[in-house]
């Protein structure tokens, strides 16, 4: 084991139900070392009445989507915590040709404006287990868990669901004073995922035992996610009907050196801390793509996000 990374191995192990030692494998390796979901998708326009007409049409594909998220499963020593710990960097690419964005034409104002990639350096899951049973952790909340770790069985497939609304002020939440033009200045959106694994897959990884690196379990994700214009594309929610649909699938890989090379040789050139996954759990909430663009392009300039739209581009 790699200095600073905690095995869970043992805890994970301690879990009495086998769906629950199963559902784990979803998260992460219990060997504690990185594993990634590969992604890959498109992302279309939906214009409720489509009245944007030919200039921004309803069903449009807007962007390609192409990356990952790299992640590692933590028990710091003397605990029964059990943390996912994860970075996730995805590209906007050109839904035609597959090259990678890094500007893009906003079609309502005629502006050209940089487009960042996804870009999030803290993602984390925290988990705990006591007395064999997995809990979700939320703050001071434990949330048992033992009705949400059992899958549904489709054919020869187990299926995992998770429907999830997010719904929140960013001043609540990130003490962000921006409302980036969202509606009721609120960030509502939807993440849809399914979690497939083929039951000889299941079986041959139903049981965590110490020993060799643990390959990572055969998962094949489905991932929608439906939420406001993000704030590069210079679209306020609250001023123009419309959202964006991501429809993306997603599998399982090892390590960083598993992917693809035009993709790892892009991560290393432009962005290596996402190269791994973090070495130890983080503080405070989740990064997302509207904290990333107040950290990195508002904040350091001043502005506010309708500042930075109407003097960009």
């Amino acid at each position: 084991m790699e200095s600073g990374k905690a095995s869970p191995e043992a805890l994970i192990a301690s879990l009495d139900d086998a769906n629950a030692r199963l559902f784990v494998r979803l998260l992460g390796r219990p060997d504690g070392h990185d594993m990634l979901y590969r992604i890959s998708g498109t992302v279309h326009n939906h214009v409720p009445g489509d009245v944007h007409g030919k200039v921004f049409p309803h069903g449009q594909a807007v962007f390609g989507v192409e990356g990952y998220n790299i992640r590692r499963l933590i028990n710091p020593p003397g605990t029964e915590d059990l943390h996912l710990v994860s970075r996730e960097i995805v590209f906007y690419t050109d839904p035609k040709h597959g090259t990678v964005l890094t500007e893009w034409t906003n079609p309502l104002d005629g502006r050209t404006r940089p487009l960042p990639p996804i870009a999030n350096d803290h993602v984390q899951l925290s988990y705990r287990v006591r007395e064999g049973a997995l809990y979700a952790v939320f703050g001071p909340a434990e949330v048992p868990l033992a009705g949400s770790v059992t899958p549904e069985r489709v054919r020869r497939n187990l299926v995992w669901t998770l429907d999830v609304p997010p719904v929140y002020r960013l001043a609540d939440r990130y003490g962000i004073d921006d409302d980036f033009g969202l509606a009721n200045s609120t960030y509502a959106s939807w993440e849809l995922f399914d979690f497939l694994v083929h039951e000889d897959d299941a079986r041959a990884h139903s049981d965590t035992e110490a020993g060799p690196p643990t390959p990572a379990l055969p998962v094949t994700n489905c991932w929608t996610r439906i939420c406001p214009y993000v704030p590069a594309m210079g679209i306020a929610e609250s001023e123009t009907p419309g959202n964006l649909v991501y429809h993306a699938r997603a599998w399982t890989l090892d390590d960083f050196d598993a992917l693809e090379p035009w993709l790892a040789d892009l991560v290393r050139t432009r962005h290596p801390l996402y190269t791994s996954a973090p070495d130890t759990p983080g503080t405070g909430p989740n990064t997302t793509t509207w904290t990333a663009f107040h950290t990195d392009v508002l904040a350091p300039r001043g502005l506010t996000w309708r500042q930075w739209r109407d003097t960009s581009g």
